[in-house]
């Protein structure tokens, strides 16, 4: 391919339930750079525990500041006092989209406050990114068991903003398909879907047959996840031409960005 792979659902920092391996931007790159991504956007897995998950954002920034290949983005829970704020800030450390965690904040899709979200984001250049989950269900802590989010709420959100931008991180195969159903044939322009958790054998080959290769960006939750088990399901799994796997590992993440 002619440009770098760039991983747009990469995390750094720890998580309470599982000690997770190169968790610090160096140690990250490195390991991303093996199986050939040269890009990552970085979420915090701090942040989605805090109380107040905006504390994490500014650490954030600062750790991927003197490293090109990292992107951070923020974290915003809209029911959060004064959230306002937080989004604004995100901005102003150069974060090109903020993520929301619905499931670990105790909101819907549905709720007002996501229309609210994606209108302030929109305002100041920013994508959303709504994180389905942060680890598969069956491997939650017994006394912290957090459902997916329940995406219905996005078409209805698209019909509203459609020059909002949302990106569906950590959704499974029939999580996006049921969407495309819903939708009667065709999601709205500017909502994506990233493939990690998008699971079987062809299976990201699949969903991009059913909404589209133009909806669909590379991904690999790392460090939760392997790298090397989404450019598995990508490169040996699959038979994109060589345009697909252009838009899939990395056109589709740059119009993402260039069209905010």
């Amino acid at each position: 391919m002619s440009a770098a792979i760039i991983d747009c659902n990469a995390n750094l920092g720890s998580w309470p339930f599982r000690r997770t391996s190169y968790s610090t931007p160096e140690a990250l790159i490195e390991r991303l750079s093996r199986v050939g991504i040269e890009r990552a956007w970085v979420t915090s897995l701090d942040a989605v525990m805090l109380k107040n998950v905006a504390a994490a954002n500014e650490p954030l920034a600062e750790a991927v500041a003197e490293h090109d290949a990292l992107t951070s983005i923020g974290t915003v829970n809209p029911t959060w006092p004064q959230w306002e704020r937080d989004v604004a800030q995100c901005a102003e450390l150069g974060m090109p989209g903020i993520r929301v965690n619905p499931n670990y904040h105790g909101w819907l899709l549905t709720d007002t406050v996501f229309g609210e979200l994606l209108t302030a984001a929109e305002a100041l250049g920013l994508f959303v990114e709504v994180t389905v989950r942060m680890t598969d269900e069956r491997h939650h802590h017994p006394l912290v068991m957090v459902p997916p989010v329940a995406l219905s709420g996005l078409l209805s959100a698209c019909a509203a903003q459609p020059n909002a931008t949302i990106l569906a991180a950590n959704a499974k195969n029939g999580e996006i398909t049921s969407l495309l159903r819903d939708a009667g044939g065709a999601l709205p322009e500017r909502l994506y879907f990233e493939m990690s958790h998008v699971e079987s054998v062809g299976g990201v080959q699949s969903v991009a047959d059913a909404v589209g290769i133009e909806h669909l960006l590379f991904g690999t939750h790392a460090p939760y996840y392997y790298p090397e088990a989404a450019t598995l399901k990508v490169f040996d799994e699959c038979a994109f031409s060589e345009a697909e796997l252009e838009a899939l590992t990395h056109v589709n993440a740059e119009g993402l960005l260039g069209g905010l």
